[in-house]
């Protein structure tokens, strides 16, 4: 990957927004899996981040198209196919202070990932390591501190899911049937 005079920075607090599929045509293009609710948060963008072991490079944002729900994004000074090869797989991010403000009672996939998943009666269950969309909500994969339990699911729902404490790192849940 080339990385020209592009500004390394050290911050964390970044978010993942998207996944470079493949280049696309042979001008520099990249196809780009959107990872948000918002595809058209895509418009907007003048720059995106992208992760080199501890460290963001930032990548100016030259041009943006959106088709059927993917992003094809052109980056300043990436002009041939052969330039953007190498981003392909790559999560794009944006840092927290440029990302889409959301609604209260709303959480990004990057907070809710890691936190503890515990029973109104304070047992831990185990730590959510992935999130997919399941249509009508989401749902949250859970690797259970017993190993006996594996990895199970747990649906986003009001029924279920009963507190999310970002700064605790904690999702309290109610038992259900058919749950572990």
């Amino acid at each position: 990957m080339k990385t020209g005079d592009k500004k390394e920075t050290m911050r964390t607090d970044y978010l993942i927004i998207g996944k470079v599929l493949r280049p696309f045509g042979v001008h520099g293009e990249i196809k780009v899996l959107p990872i948000t609710d918002r595809l058209d948060r895509f418009r907007d963008l003048e720059f995106i981040f992208l992760r080199r072991d501890r460290s963001f490079l930032k990548f100016d944002v030259e041009a943006v198209r959106l088709m059927s729900g993917y992003a094809q994004l052109k980056l300043k000074g990436y002009d041939e196919r052969n330039d953007v090869d190498a981003l392909r797989g790559k999560f794009l991010y944006i840092d927290r202070e440029n990302a889409v403000k959301i609604e209260e009672d709303s959480y990004y996939y990057y907070d809710i990932l890691g936190c503890s998943v515990i029973t109104l009666e304070g047992k831990l269950l185990g730590r959510v390591f992935d999130i997919q969309n399941a249509g009508s909500n989401d749902v949250y994969f859970v690797r259970s501190q017993n190993s006996e339990n594996g990895e199970f699911l747990i649906p986003a729902i009001s029924d279920v899911v009963k507190e999310i404490d970002i700064a605790k790192k904690e999702i309290v849940i109610r038992m259900v049937d058919g749950l572990l």
